[in-house]
């Protein structure tokens, strides 16, 4: 068998294979997808974790979720077109200007870091009562809330500083520091969720020490973990990356480059922000459903996650791989790239859902004790595994138009499914089925969605470059 391409091998390559692209792209996605399901098999540590102090405060956390998605998604859609502009320019062979973006990325996602850490503390108290919560699980849920808000600043230069270096075609340290931080994240929720305890083992009797904190400990364990190990990535692209800092060059901003990283950002941070906030409207419409609902439909989130992270792994491969092909006006490549990344993200989102339908009963038990939320959780979930193959071309294939810069007609596509498609079916079936006529909305969306993304990938909006580049 022959050897796998790098990435710049691929781009310089003058005829190459289709197994040369599926290996290439495979390889890339392999750290990605491991960091991904690192990172929800931690989120299941953490969920059981809250789920063990019962339905109310897993219903704390799940209550001010989406709003915190919300909040996080809009300030990460800062990062996103300084990374398109930044591996088009490595693609180009231009690392003096890749590295100028660089810098200019960190101020600008610096100052915004800090104006939404204001934000969210200002806001913190309402957000509770916004999303139609009771006074049972508001303080926990607003305590939550705010200290989670102090992890802005350092999960924005983690995910800066990860999308920089895989946008040089590296994958495995950003998918290193990833899984890092769930393992740090649930370290220290066992010192600030749960009171020192001792622990009766067969020969020693083992002492834990802790803070007893609750549901806010688990806030604070993301504090500290993301601190730790956006640390450490910032580090290693400044000094050990291949945009590393050079001696003389200044931190300067160029208002043109500000402006083209806008362009191909702000409308990712408006499709975050438009469909975090359908995501907030579902969970109003839920929330009256009461708390064994609104657990239920958390921890099915966190489930489903194991399926469609590795979408997600594969849509970051597949982003820096367009980017530098189309940086190298490798045209040929985008689309062979694309598609192969598309059928990998269906087929495996797929296998994940098979697997998923059967052993869900099993996740749920490591959730939580209750038992009612366990059965509604499992049912819920096993109507949504119905989407995951759409789901995964939905996610894919976003990945790659952004790599090409086209970011405003996907995010249009986006917006417009999740608010036209599930909102319309959950205000219509909630009444009559509850939460599940909300994971039949959902499920339906989904298949949607990943219809008319594929649509815009075949009509291959990128032709127009290629073009451009031939005049």
């Amino acid at each position: 068998m022959s050897r796998t391409l790098t990435l710049s091998e691929l781009k310089n390559k003058a005829d190459v294979t289709r197994s040369e692209i599926m290996r290439m792209v495979w390889s890339m996605s392999i750290p990605a997808i491991l960091s991904q399901i690192t990172f929800i098999a931690m989120q299941y540590i953490d969920a059981a974790m809250v789920g063990s102090l019962g339905a109310d405060a897993s219903a704390s956390v799940g209550l001010v979720s989406s709003a915190s998605w919300l909040i996080f998604g809009i300030t990460m859609a800062s990062t996103v077109g300084f990374s398109i502009l930044v591996g088009q320019r490595i693609g180009a062979g231009d690392h003096v200007r890749a590295r100028s973006l660089m810098r200019q990325a960190f101020m600008v996602n610096i100052i915004v870091a800090f104006a939404v850490v204001v934000f969210g503390i200002t806001i913190s108290d309402n957000v509770p009562l916004w999303m139609g919560g009771n006074a049972s699980i508001a303080a926990n849920s607003a305590a939550y809330f705010m200290i989670l808000m102090f992890s802005i600043p350092f999960f924005l230069m983690r995910v800066l500083a990860s999308s920089l270096v895989q946008a040089t075609g590296n994958m495995k340290v950003p998918s290193l520091v990833s899984a890092a931080t769930c393992l740090l994240d649930i370290f220290w929720n066992f010192f600030f969720i749960f009171p020192s305890r001792t622990y009766e083992l067969s020969l020693i009797n083992l002492y834990i020490p802790g803070f007893g904190f609750g549901v806010p400990g688990a806030a604070m364990g993301t504090v500290v973990a993301e601190c730790i190990t956006s640390t450490v990535i910032v580090y290693y692209l400044l000094k050990n990356s291949e945009l590393r800092l050079v001696r003389g060059e200044k931190w300067t901003f160029d208002r043109q480059d500000i402006v083209s990283a806008m362009k191909l950002g702000i409308p990712v941070g408006l499709e975050n922000a438009v469909m975090t906030a359908a995501m907030v409207a579902t969970t109003r419409i839920i929330a009256p459903l009461g708390n064994v609902s609104l657990a239920a439909n958390i921890f099915a989130i966190e489930a489903e996650g194991l399926c469609y992270m590795p979408g997600y792994g594969i849509a970051s491969a597949i982003s820096p791989i367009i980017s530098q092909c189309i940086g190298a006006k490798r045209y040929d490549l985008v689309k062979k790239c694309s598609k192969y990344g598309i059928m990998l993200g269906a087929l495996i989102m797929g296998l994940c859902g098979i697997v998923m339908f059967f052993i869900c009963p099993a996740i749920f038990t490591i959730f939580t004790p209750d038992h009612e939320v366990r059965e509604l959780g499992v049912k819920i979930l096993r109507i949504e595994m119905l989407a995951e193959p759409m789901f995964g071309v939905s996610i894919v294939a976003a990945a790659a138009l952004r790599g090409t810069g086209d970011t405003l007609i996907p995010s249009i596509l986006n917006a417009a499914s999740i608010w036209g498609v599930r909102i319309t079916l959950c205000l219509l079936m909630v009444p009559m089925y509850g939460l599940t006529g909300a994971w039949i909305a959902m499920c339906i969306e989904l298949c949607f969605r990943g219809a008319i993304l594929l649509l815009r990938f075949l009509s291959s909006p990128w032709k127009k470059l290629e073009l451009k580049d031939k005049e």
